[in-house]
């Protein structure tokens, strides 16, 4: 799979819109991480392919509440 070039040494930073779309999309999730949230391949968690735009971070903020929320009321039934 291709993911997309570095900037300067760096990941891009990509916008939620432009991860949605991206033929790459499939091979990765998001992730969060210290720096915020980033995109990385499934198989390799640590291989960073992209960051996601800072615009961004309040909707992932609510999705990821969402989804631990869930979890956790999954795993006391």
């Amino acid at each position: 799979m291709s993911y997309p070039a570095f900037v300067d040494g760096a990941p891009p930073v990509v916008t939620l819109k432009e991860y949605d779309v991206a033929p790459w999309a499939g091979t990765t999730c998001v992730d969060r991480q210290a720096s915020g949230y980033v995109v990385v391949v499934m198989q390799e968690p640590t291989k960073v392919v992209a960051r996601i735009h800072k615009d961004d971070d309040e909707t992932l903020d609510k999705i990821f509440r969402s989804a631990h929320s869930t979890h956790a009321s999954q795993g006391a039934k």
